[in-house]
């Protein structure tokens, strides 16, 4: 079976450039027992593999010159020899940036495409869905009135969690990147959003404290609006995407507003919540049939397109989950 694939050719200095990534066509294995064939549909495009683009890779071994590029996906199994999966299932799984693959079933999830269309399953019906329903519905649990600021609000997780946020009854700034970011921001529904190179215009959209705060950033961000904390507040640790480019380790530098407010600081995993998903899904799924959470996604249309959707990430790229349309005749 032949397949289309990007691949990494040059380790990235600083930003990701397209430049880093080139295309090619391979031939793929026989289905073994207990793999299956998939034709690839939709690419989920994730800031956390620009660690692994680094020969000094911390986050597991870094990915190798003309190794295709890691990366989940969603698609329809052609090809089967794994009992319990059958041709015509749409599947999750660690696809890479190729067209088809070969993989084992141990390591799939079958979708129900009741709750929503396969590329939901990338976005609110996915990993970015989940994470914001844990992290903020469950750990973040704003009340009615409280102010909840959310960094990065324009990404997959942040949309999702500040459209949560909302619906409890809470006041929430998004923290954005270029005016784009910020018109759509209000557009979703948030109170107020915020340019993250204007950390000094947290304290006018936050007059009266922040009582939750989820973390994807760090960084100087971080520290800022760690010193608007009220007593008792909550903050949830995503990431820190401020320092995926640079060499060293993520700086949280404010400790001491936590110990004086008496604040918890919580670092969150995914995978820590997996016998919770079921609930998370059924909820989302809900809240999007309702009319209360939408899904956000910008879609790029064709394979190709994978390195351009990436280097967007680490700029000003448009509001949602980016997703890419490996197969245009799968819809939307």
């Amino acid at each position: 079976m032949i397949t289309r694939q990007i691949v990494l050719a040059a380790y990235p200095v600083g930003t990701p450039q397209t430049g880093d990534f080139s295309a090619r066509s391979g031939t793929l294995p026989d289905v073994g027992d207990g793999e299956v064939a998939i034709k690839v549909s939709h690419l989920s495009i994730d800031p956390f593999y620009r660690l692994r683009m680094r020969p000094d890779s911390s986050v597991g071994p870094p990915l190798a010159l003309g190794q295709v590029v890691e990366s989940r996906g969603v698609g329809r199994i052609v090809q089967s020899r794994a009992p319990g999966f059958a041709v015509g299932d749409y599947v999750a799984g660690d696809v890479g940036w190729q067209s088809h693959a070969v993989l084992g079933a141990g390591g799939l999830r079958r979708l129900d495409c009741a709750l929503g269309p396969p590329q939901r399953h990338l976005s609110l019906l996915g990993p970015s869905g989940l994470t914001a329903y844990f992290s903020m519905h469950v750990l973040g649990a704003p009340a009615p009135g409280a102010t909840v600021v959310v960094a990065p609000a324009a990404g997959s997780v942040g949309t999702v969690a500040g459209q949560i946020a909302r619906a409890a009854g809470a006041r929430v700034v998004g923290v954005g990147s270029g005016a784009a970011q910020l018109a759509r921001l209000i557009e979703i529904g948030f109170d107020a959003a915020i340019d993250h190179r204007d950390p000094a215009a947290l304290a006018a959209a936050c007059p009266a404290g922040v009582d939750v705060f989820l973390d994807g950033v760090g960084g100087v961000l971080h520290d800022a609006v760690t010193d608007l904390i009220r007593p008792r507040a909550r903050i949830v640790l995503l990431g820190f995407i401020s320092g995926y480019n640079e060499a060293g380790p993520p700086h949280y530098g404010k400790i001491l507003p936590l110990l004086f407010k008496r604040a918890r600081l919580e670092g969150f995993l995914l995978a820590d919540w997996q016998a919770r998903f079921d609930e998370g899904l059924a909820q989302l799924s809900a809240w999007e049939k309702a009319g209360i959470v939408r899904a956000i996604e910008t879609v790029w249309p064709g394979l190709e397109s994978a390195p351009a959707a990436f280097c967007a990430l680490f700029g000003e790229a448009p509001a949602g989950k980016q997703i890419v349309a490996v197969d245009t005749d799968e819809g939307q």
